[in-house]
């Protein structure tokens, strides 16, 4: 059986991020095209930083 090789778009930001799960949800993909954007939108889910901001302004101790 042969190999199947795809690129797979690298989405760096937030909002690429989000505008691929748009485009995901809103298409009608399937086989390799479905494949790639779903490996794309999992390695960037998993690779960008969503943690929250180190400095808002509120000390930690006052936050509640």
């Amino acid at each position: 059986m042969a190999e199947m090789t795809i690129s797979v778009p690298v989405l760096s930001t937030r909002q690429e991020l989000e505008q691929a799960i748009q485009k995901y949800k809103a298409s009608d993909l399937s086989d390799s095209e479905l494949l790639r954007q779903w490996q794309a939108i999992r390695e960037a889910s998993l690779n960008l930083d969503f943690s929250e901001p180190a400095n808002d302004g509120v000390p930690a101790e006052h936050s509640y």
